[in-house]
This record gives structure tokens, sequence and C-alpha cells, in this order.
């Protein structure tokens, strides 16, 4: 029987899966993407959550920033860090980071479904695998959260997330935060890691200090 089932291998579910292993735990984490996972982010990490990625052996280059700005183009309030920087990092490069320090501490990643969860008073089994715990970190519309009567309507207004880099020199080393009405912008600088022209014209591909 294994001890920690993941279902979901993003970053909340290799992080988890990481603690687990370096508790001494079997840890297997199950997930259907390969390789590094993309998605619209605002791609910062707060200042603890830096020193959590440290403490976990996670390799996630990228550049400081010391506090967050928002405005809405007519006021503007900062707040900076008292217990250290945050940084910027690029979704891919903190993921890259997970995978390898997850492999590192003994974690099995499989990839395909978890499959339906039974549970009784002293184990979990999803498909074919059996475990003393589940975590589920299969996202914002989690299905094994829908599959255990867990979930709750959102009565809100839907959102969507989407995220551009630009390639331009950072003018300040805050996070900046602008919102309206129907909208909020994130802007966080990043470094540059690298610079390669892939298109037809000779423009570089989704590279940038800055992400918005």
């Amino acid at each position: 029987m294994i001890d920690l089932l993941v279902a979901g291998g993003g970053p909340a579910g290799l992080a988890t899966a990481i603690l687990g292993a370096k508790a001494g735990l079997e840890v297997v984490v199950v997930e259907r993407r390969r390789g590094p996972i993309d998605k619209a982010c605002g791609e910062g990490l707060m200042p603890h959550a830096v020193a959590l990625m440290s403490g976990l052996g996670v390799s996630a280059p990228g550049k400081p920033f010391h506090g967050i700005t928002y405005t809405d183009g007519r006021r503007r309030v900062t707040g900076r860090f008292r217990g250290g920087a945050g940084r910027g990092v690029r979704r891919t490069v903190l993921h890259t980071g997970l995978l390898e320090a997850a492999t590192a501490a003994g974690v099995r990643i499989v990839h395909g479904d978890v499959g339906p969860v039974h549970q009784n008073a002293t184990s979990v089994r999803c498909g074919e695998f059996c475990a003393r715990y589940l975590a589920a970190a299969d996202g914002l519309h989690s299905p094994i959260r829908d599959a255990l009567g867990l979930a709750r309507p959102s009565t809100g207004p839907r959102r969507w997330g989407i995220r551009r880099h630009h390639l331009m020199t950072p003018w300040s080393d805050c996070v900046e935060v602008h919102w309206s009405d129907g909208a909020e912008v994130y802007v966080t600088p990043q470094q540059v890691l690298e610079f390669l022209p892939t298109q037809a014209n000779g423009e570089p591909r989704s590279i940038s200090p800055w992400s918005g």
C-alpha cells in the first residue's frame, strides 16, 4: 500500500509530494500531462514561497521583487516586504524545478488518470492505486472534489486569465497590480533566461523579464 497518493502534478501537488517524501512516506503522483505544464499565471512567488522552495530543494531562478504596488490610474499605494524578497519566476521554470526535486526525493510520477475514488476506514483506492492517504491537487475544477460531494457552486462572475510576456527593462522593483471595474492586470519582473529568434521574422518567442 502506498503511503500518500497525490492526484495532480502541478505546483501544489508536487510540493505536497516532496514534503511527504522528505517525511519518509512512499509517495506517488498521478498526472495526465507530461513535462513542465504552462498556463496563465502571475508568475510571482511571495517571500514565504521563495523560502519554502529553498527548503524543498527546488531550483527556480528568477528576478527578485521587493513589494506589491496597487494602482487604478488615479491612486497608487506600495507595500514593501520586510522579510526578504519575492521572486518573478516563469511557471515552466518553477514546474521544472519542482519535477526535478520530486524525482530526487524519490517521488514516483505516473502519467494517467487517477480513476474513481473509493475509501474505507483505513485506505483510499483510486483505480489501480491503494493508499493510506489521498491528496486531491487536481485543480480549480477538481473532479475528485465533485465525486466526493464537496463542491460548492460559485455565485460570482466568471473570470478568465490571459498572460503575455514582453522584453523590456523593468521600471520597478515591485509587482504592479493595475485594477479597474472589469479587469485586473498583474505585472511581474522576471529574469531573461534565453533569447532565441524562432519566428520567421526573427522576433523572439515568449521571452521576457516582465510578465503581464
